[in-house]
């Protein structure tokens, strides 16, 4: 899988002779630029950033930068229209992936993931990211705002067990994540996530699955961060007429930022027919870094 960084370099010259790039100033200031340090975002990639003059709540003052659009191109990132940095300090925040309609309610913004996520940009825009800054002041130096991830990631690894010659007979799998909540939010003043509602049932992205080691690995899904309790079922899947139900035997609680590796040992039915139920014969998850 395509390793993302999540930064964004944000500079605010405090003279155009200070940063050669900037072209342009006014009397609130000098010209905010963009750009993206060592590779962080994919290009195409569009995120929101606001920023407003400090004040005694948190981007409660006059607003300098209303969701603008900075979109990720190959020689950095562009900004759609100007900004300028104001004499005083500022709060920030920034947030991915951008969104041009309505999607802050009562100080949250909104955390979606999509159910299908076998499509590449649905699965990458379920990533959601994002980072806060108050009080900055414009020194003329860079600031870097670093993202973090709002969700968690499931990766799955089928392993053969009984009845199975090989790994690759598990790649022709149907998988289904049943009964996940897909819907949040984040309170931009605090950067505290809200409980998720709304549950779905749900499918991965598989156009990197692959047979490696005796596994088949490269399935993913986007989870917003949850506790799914003892005895559900972190995945069913279908191989021609067997259907295994991987349940949990603890409470799974997923976390944001947090990838983990589901590990399932599948065991092939003795019988045969559309309500065949197999084994999971071992059934792990581990934790490790998101990269």
């Amino acid at each position: 899988m395509k390793k993302y960084f999540y930064s964004l370099l944000i500079l605010a010259a405090v003279s155009c002779t200070a940063m050669p790039d900037a072209s342009e100033t006014n009397g609130n200031g000098s010209l905010l630029i963009t750009k993206v340090s060592g590779g962080d975002f994919s290009v195409g990639d569009k995120i929101g950033l606001f920023m407003f003059e400090e004040s005694d709540t948190p981007y409660g003052g006059s607003v300098i930068a209303d969701n603008l659009l900075v979109e990720i191109t190959g020689s950095g990132a562009s900004l759609d229209g100007t900004v300028f940095f104001p004499d005083s300090r500022v709060d920030m925040f920034a947030y991915y992936p951008y969104w041009d309609d309505s999607y802050i309610l009562d100080n949250f913004l909104s955390v979606y993931t999509y159910e299908d996520q076998r499509p590449l940009e649905q699965y990458r825009e379920s990533e959601h990211k994002f980072v806060k800054f108050l009080g900055y002041e414009n020194t003329g130096k860079p600031v870097e705002l670093a993202f973090e991830r709002l969700v968690g990631r499931l990766s799955f690894e089928l392993i053969p067990g009984d009845g199975f010659s090989s790994a690759d007979e598990l790649m022709d799998c149907e998988i289904v994540i049943p009964n996940i909540k897909y819907n949040s939010g984040i309170f931009i003043e605090t950067g505290e996530l809200k409980e998720p509602e709304g549950n779905r049932d749900f499918f991965p992205y598989v156009d990197e699955m692959a047979v490696a080691d005796g596994k088949v690995s490269g399935i993913y899904a986007m989870i917003v961060p949850q506790r799914l309790p003892k005895g559900a079922s972190i995945a069913n899947i279908r191989i021609g007429d067997d259907v295994f139900r991987c349940i949990l035997d603890n409470d799974f609680t997923i976390c944001k930022g947090v990838n983990y590796t589901v590990s399932l040992t599948l065991e092939k039915s003795a019988t045969k027919g559309p309500d065949a139920v197999c084994g999971v014969s071992r059934l792990s998850i581990s934790e490790s870094p998101w990269e």
